[in-house]
Formats: structure tokens, sequence, C-alpha cells
């Protein structure tokens, strides 16, 4: 149940260099399944 209401991504818009969040809004990475390497890929895209 939890995992239908955790995203595997999503997309941010970056705004002037900087993260174009709303006022309330974060990001958070979570570890639900226990200790193991992990990775965080990030991918840019531009005009």
């Amino acid at each position: 149940m939890l995992a239908t209401t955790l995203n595997t991504s999503e997309v941010i818009p970056i705004v002037d260099g900087e993260l174009a969040l709303g006022t309330y809004q974060s990001i958070s990475l979570f570890n639900l399944d226990g200790p193991r390497d992990r990775s965080v890929v990030l991918q840019l895209s531009g005009e």
C-alpha cells in the first residue's frame, strides 16, 4: 500500500538556477526496505 503513495521519480523545474518548489514543498528520500547500497540519479535537460 505504501508503495502506491510514494513516487520513485519526480520532475522538478529549475528557475534561475534554483529548484522551483512551492512554499510548503520539499524533497525527501526514504529508506523503507532496510540497509543496502543505493544511488540517486539526476537527469538534467535544458533548452
